[in-house]
């Protein structure tokens, strides 16, 4: 069996050296957000940092992806559903998230399983949502009709916003192996999932 609370460890030291790190380029500036990458340093691909601004507090939006069942009703990418496969503790659990097809189609739906976990850090008015890709036992193989998708160390950082307990912060770090051929329509098309699921949080909110 895995040790997901070691992949966690893991996670969150990866993805605070993103945060931490400098050199990104900037991509797109749209919809009330601010995109920049740089090269991963997990796989042969890009990792995105989102930054932006939401009219709730940490908390509400933690509510929102935290709970599967209120997160598939909001993110128009996971229209194929979300489920629970295993809770390791109250802030940690397995996931499989299922994407529409895309194109009318033509790109077959994919699906993930992730590790993901939350962590509150008070000092610094934080709620740190972090996931990655892991196996488990219930979904071994890939399901028919899906392609699986890999995810890398990513995370949602949200920050409360000092005089304003109802706005929020938020910085994100997003990478994901899609399996979209060529490569140059995976990295046209993950930057604006960020775009999609921004909007779709806050029309949520």
């Amino acid at each position: 069996m895995a040790d997901f609370r070691a992949i966690a460890a893991d996670t969150l030291e990866k993805v605070e050296g993103y945060t931490a790190s400098g050199d990104w380029k900037p991509w797109k500036t749209s919809k009330g957000m601010e995109i920049v990458y740089k090269d991963s340093s997990d796989f042969k691909g890009k990792v995105y940092k989102t930054m932006y601004e939401l009219d709730a507090s940490p908390e509400r939006i933690l509510d929102l992806i935290w709970d599967l069942e209120k997160h598939q009703k909001w993110e128009t990418a996971l229209r194929g559903g979300m489920e629970n496969v295993e809770e390791i503790d109250e802030n940690l659990k397995v996931i499989r998230s299922i994407s529409a097809p895309l194109l009318k189609g033509l790109v077959s739906a994919r699906d993930f399983i992730d590790l993901l976990g939350y962590k509150r850090y008070l000092d610094k008015k934080l709620i740190l949502l972090y996931w990655r890709g892991v196996e488990h036992s219930k979904y071994k193989d890939n399901v028919k009709g899906c392609v699986r998708g890999s995810t890398y160390p990513s995370a949602i950082y949200l920050y409360s916003v000092d005089g304003n307990p109802n706005k929020t912060r938020g910085v994100n770090i997003f990478q994901l192996e899609g399996h979209l051929f060529p490569k140059s329509l995976t990295e046209k098309f993950m930057p604006n999932l960020q775009f999609d699921w921004y909007e779709d949080l806050t029309k949520a909110l």
